[in-house]
């Protein structure tokens, strides 16, 4: 039995899905989406989920560190993050770029926010009995409210967090073959980019956690002396031994 916080089952997830917070760079991309006119403080970097503070088990703090001219400019003094998700930047007045100014930008993204994982664990944690997966109240900004009924345990035994932790992994999978689904595939000179690729994998992937995550629970329950949530219904019979115990 364990004490798990919502933070922990994040992190957990992340390392399955190997999603860290700084795990997926990008260095030196250029153009930023904006119009760079010397007056217009506001650019796009073009990728979803900008990582921003993240929170530990990340052992620095990691944000999009832009450049002008090769020179680093000063995380916010000289430009902030208006919208994370977005990737959306504004730089402080005086720190505009110009027209003739080189910008670049490295940082780091995930595939999912911390809200999204949130609720693939959580319908993880339904597939394997309990109303959440975590024991001390929730600490992430924006994630659902225990619904009406539910309540927290007391606390996670080990064997079904993993097994909850792998479901949620396959679930999560099953949201990026979605996403890469809805785009399509196409090419330019020698570079090709093929979305339902991408999809097939992470639906084999999603396929193998699911797999590994109902194995492990039936396993925990199974192991002592139980199975998990059996069902009966008319169609099915039970036949007492034709023996009794010997006295």
């Amino acid at each position: 039995m364990s004490q798990y916080t919502q933070q922990n089952g994040i992190n957990s997830l992340r390392n399955q899905l190997d999603d860290q917070y700084d795990g997926k760079t990008v260095f030196q991309f250029q153009p930023l989406q904006g119009l760079q006119d010397g007056n217009n403080q506001v650019f796009q970097i073009p990728q979803s989920r900008v990582v921003v503070n993240p929170p530990p088990p990340a052992t620095a703090t990691v944000f999009p560190q832009i450049y002008v001219n090769n020179a680093a400019l000063v995380f916010n003094t000289d430009y902030t993050v208006l919208n994370a998700k977005q990737g959306v930047v504004q730089f402080t007045a005086g720190k505009q770029p110009k027209p003739e100014d080189s910008v670049a930008v490295t940082f780091n993204w995930t595939w999912f926010d911390d809200i999204e994982l949130d609720r693939h664990l959580t319908k993880g944690a339904n597939e394997v009995g309990l109303t959440t997966y975590y024991v001390t109240p929730p600490t992430v900004v924006g994630t659902d409210a225990i619904p009406a009924g539910g309540s927290q345990p007391t606390d996670v035994p080990d064997g079904l967090f993993n097994a909850l932790t792998l479901i949620a992994a396959g679930l999560a999978c099953r949201a990026l073959a979605n996403r890469f689904s809805m785009k399509f595939d196409y090419g330019a000179g020698d570079m090709n980019y093929s979305p339902s690729q991408m999809a097939k994998a992470f639906t084999e992937l999603g396929n193998n956690f699911e797999k590994r995550g109902y194995n492990a629970r039936d396993d925990f329950y199974k192991s002592q002396g139980r199975q998990y949530q059996p069902i009966t219904d008319g169609s099915v019979g039970y036949v007492l031994p034709n023996w009794t115990p010997a006295r």
